[in-house]
Parts: C-alpha cells; structure tokens; sequence
C-alpha cells in the first residue's frame, strides 16, 4: 500500500517536472523563433545595405574616374594655356627686342648715312687723298662695330641659357637697363640704381632677367598710362637674415587696392587693350620655378615690387 503511494506521488512529481521541462522548451523555442525571424530581419536588411553600399561603392568609383579624367584635362588645358602664355610672352619680348635694336641703330645708320654724303661733297670739293679714305674708312668700321656690339649684346640678353648659376645682380641689373636704355630715354624715364656690387644671386639669369624686364615695363606702361611727369624707378639690393632683397619702386600713381592682389593672375590687365596681361603672370611663374619670392604693394606715389631670394650659402 505504500509503494502504491510512493508510485502516485512521483508520478505527479514527474509529471509537473514534464509539464515544466515542456513549457520551458516551448517558451525556449517562440524565444528562439522571435530571434530567428530577427536575424532574417537584420540579415535582409544587412542584404539591402550591402547591395547599396555596392551600387555607392560602384557609383563612387565611376565619379573618382571621371573626377580624375576631368583633373587630368584641366591640367593638360592648364598647361596649354601656360606654355601658350609663354609663347606670348616670348613673341612680346622679341618685339621689344627688334623695337630696342632699332633705337640703337637709329643713331649709328643716320652717321653712316652722313658719312656718305660727306663722301660726295668732299668729293666735289676735291678733298679726298689717301689720308682722307683711311680715316674715313675708321670712322666706318667703328660705326659698324658699334652696331655689331649692340646686336650682339641683344642676342645674348635672351639667349635661352637653362642652367641655374651664381650671378652677379648689379651686372645683371645694368644688362636690363642697357636693353630698355633708348627707349626709357624717350619716355624721359630715369632708374636708379642702388646694388652692391658682391651681391649674387642663384638662379638662371636669362629668365631673372625677363622678371626685371616684366617688371620695369610694367611702370613703363603705368607712367604712359596715368601721365606722369616726373618718372622714376629705383632698384635697390641687400642681404638681410640670409636673405637677398631686390626692391623695385616707381612713383607711376600705384595700383587700386580693389585689384592688385590680382596682377599676378593669368590675363589680368589694367592696360584695356593695350595689354595682354601676360608679363607678369609670366614673372611669377618664373619667380616661383628659381624659388624666389615675388610681392607687389602701394608706397605713397607709386608700387613696390618686392623679391627675396635665400642666399646661396
């Protein structure tokens, strides 16, 4: 009778430990089932984010190409228009050139042409003798070594030399002078020159030189330009902080405020259609291949061009 007790009871024992077991596997299983069917949720949207994140990824890699293409045609177009700028500048610069020879020529022709009708008078006269040809023929020859002098000096002042060198700036300087000297004459233009005669500068002086030139044909213009009467341009040099200081002033009226942080840029002109704009875009391109810095400001009358180069220790 007691075993049959003991029976009843595990069994109801067992059977609430079942019904236990049952429900926890149950609730075991919809827990299971609700984060299963959360997965797939969080799976398909992985999905969708994956396949967008690839059509991005896609998209993104079509505008890096075209973005590259369209750099890569700004700079060719960059540089075509550079080195058409060059060119410009070139043909400028040849101009002024065959402009200077004639006003160095100019003189020496019309002495020449004196000469000859000289000849022809003291020919009529009867004044020629053997004395008279030779001294004639010196006056001569030395008139046209004048000019072979001249023509010479104009060849190597653009004489495409590449090769970066240690050269003296006053002697520089005086060659830029001596190739504008006639027509700075007509315009009744003065330069002042203030250059120590030991300061060197490293750098390719046949391009140094056009950013001279570029820069005192620039008040040139301005002079012209704004009427001014009196005309003067100073250059000065000197060594500061192992640094060379080159100052190019010029009492020419100055530039407006409103545009001179832009007479650097490519085909900026105040010159309406007298200029191209190109001389001194060109200069600061030059300045900044031979590493020297190149500023403009206002002084009281005019502008000041400031260059600064580290000196070559």
């Amino acid at each position: 009778m007691k075993n049959k007790k003991d029976n009843q009871y595990i069994g109801k024992f067992l059977e609430k430990d079942y019904t236990q077991f049952k429900d926890g596997i149950l609730e075991l299983l919809d827990d299971y089932k609700r984060k299963s069917e959360r997965l797939d949720k969080i799976i398909k949207q992985s999905d969708k984010f994956q396949l967008q994140l690839l059509k991005a990824n896609e998209e993104l890699d079509i505008y890096k190409n075209d973005l590259e293409k369209k750099v890569q045609e700004e700079i060719e177009k960059r540089e075509e228009k550079e080195k058409m700028l060059l060119e410009q500048s070139k043909f400028a610069a040849m101009g002024e050139m065959i402009d200077a020879i004639a006003h160095q020529w100019a003189q020496p022709l019309n002495i020449l042409n004196m000469y000859n009708q000289t000849l022809l008078y003291d020919f009529e006269a009867e004044k020629i003798d053997k004395e008279y040809i030779e001294n004639f023929q010196k006056k001569v020859f030395s008139t046209i070594e004048h000019m072979n002098s001249t023509l010479n000096d104009f060849r190597t002042f653009f004489r495409p030399n590449k090769e970066i060198e240690n050269f003296c700036l006053l002697d520089c300087i005086k060659n830029v002078c001596l190739f504008v000297k006639d027509e700075f004459i007509k315009e009744q233009i003065n330069i002042s020159l203030n250059i120590p005669s030991d300061i060197s500068v490293f750098a390719i002086e046949a391009e140094f030189k056009h950013i001279i030139l570029n820069i005192i044909n620039n008040s040139k213009d301005a002079f012209i330009q704004n009427k001014i009467k009196n005309r003067q341009i100073n250059i000065e040099a000197f060594n500061k902080e192992n640094l060379i200081f080159i100052e190019i002033s010029d009492n020419a009226g100055g530039i407006s405020e409103e545009i001179i942080d832009k007479v650097f840029d490519a085909n900026f002109t105040t010159k309406e259609d007298k200029g191209s704009g190109a001389g001194l875009y060109m200069s600061s391109l030059i300045a900044q291949k031979n590493h020297i810095d190149l500023e403009v400001k206002n002084i009281d009358e005019g502008v000041l061009f400031i260059l600064r180069k580290e000196i070559l220790l």
